[in-house]
């Protein structure tokens, strides 16, 4: 049975950040974390199937090869709703992957709608403007593939776009669009959701927004920090814990120094086996689930605007997922989500 809805992303924060829309009780939502593990998550007939195609950082021909290669598992004639999940400010390899899609799907009309009205986040005459953008975009330039591209500048612009739409439409967006048409399918918005305790806080982002974050947790808990990516070895430890990635003014790469630090996290993690994590920074949540042989997530609820909650079957058994990307939130964010996790019911069920 194919899914209702197949989402592709170029990342794994992309893939959860919208397919979470659709989230909800009687819904299956489910990541492939790899296009390797699409078959046996189509056995169990989602709802939702979203596919990370880690194609974002790569070149732009070996990007297209990643997503003609996730494609060639699924039914696409078979699927009533296909959206090509983007970056929001159109980083990344777009026109290639499109012409990828494109290949596969033949004629099919195309509407790219990047706008998040929510975030302040617009399109109008087919430039995308707005918060977090240094300088207006071209979106047509971006897209590489004849599209339309209508003006949206509000959630009523988003569904009303998708209620006229019609059927057999590539759909071209992010989070703003995701929502948009699970509003049109029926679906409410994602429910509240409690964390379950202990938690651990793993931040791998050196964004200065997420680390000031994190730096309010001090307060709150122990934070170890990992210079260069260096998880220091420290006994007796218990959660609940922060574990932060900073500079140690060594000459370590980007690359490499994420690697360690990925590596020292999932050691940690197996040995403290949290109920609850949350992984600030895409590269680094990456690297801790595949070090964790986390081949898939179910996608379940959001715990703020930006952060899906999903169910991640860890070496220890199942472990609640909180993912946040990029540089966003209030300075007390992680540390309002670290006091309500930490005050919740112990004895509260996992759901």
């Amino acid at each position: 049975m194919p899914p209702d809805v197949l989402i592709i992303a170029d990342d794994l924060t992309g893939a959860l950040d919208s397919s979470v829309a659709f989230a909800g009780p009687r819904r299956s939502v489910l990541v492939a974390r790899k296009p390797g593990a699409i078959p046996a998550l189509l056995c169990q007939s989602p709802d939702v199937l979203a596919v990370n195609t880690a194609s974002r950082e790569c070149g732009a021909d070996e990007a297209a090869k990643r997503v003609a290669a996730a494609l060639a598992h699924l039914p696409m004639s078979e699927i009533p709703i296909i959206m090509k999940k983007i970056d929001s400010r159109l980083k990344g390899n777009i026109g290639a992957e499109m012409g990828a899609l494109q290949a596969t799907l033949g004629t099919r009309r195309i509407i790219a709608a990047p706008a998040i009205p929510t975030m302040g986040r617009r399109v109008t005459d087919g430039i995308l403007s707005g918060d977090g953008i240094a300088a207006p975009i071209d979106v047509a330039s971006r897209i590489g593939v004849s599209a339309e591209i209508p003006d949206t500048g509000s959630d009523r612009d988003m569904d009303s776009l998708v209620r006229c739409a019609g059927s057999g439409v590539l759909w071209v967006g992010a989070r703003g669009l995701a929502f948009a048409l699970a509003r049109a399918a029926g679906h409410p918005e994602p429910q509240p959701f409690r964390l379950t305790p202990p938690l651990m806080i793993v931040n791998g982002s050196r964004d200065p927004i997420t680390v000031a974050q994190a730096e309010r947790l001090r307060a709150l808990t122990p934070v170890v920090d990992a210079p260069d990516g260096a998880v220091p070895a420290i006994a007796e430890t218990e959660l609940p814990l922060v574990v932060s990635i900073c500079d140690g003014g060594g000459d370590l790469s980007g690359e490499a120094a994420g690697a360690r630090f990925c590596d020292g996290v999932s050691r940690l993690l197996q040995a403290l086996r949290p109920r609850s994590l949350l992984v600030a920074g895409g590269e680094s949540c990456n690297g801790i689930l595949d070090r964790l042989d986390v081949r898939s997530l179910q996608v379940v609820a959001e715990l703020r605007p930006g952060l899906p909650v999903s169910y991640a079957a860890a070496p220890w058994g199942n472990l609640q997922l909180v993912t946040k990307s990029g540089g966003f939130g209030t300075p007390s964010l992680l540390a309002e989500i670290f006091a309500e996790a930490e005050s919740g019911d112990d004895e509260e069920d996992m759901r």
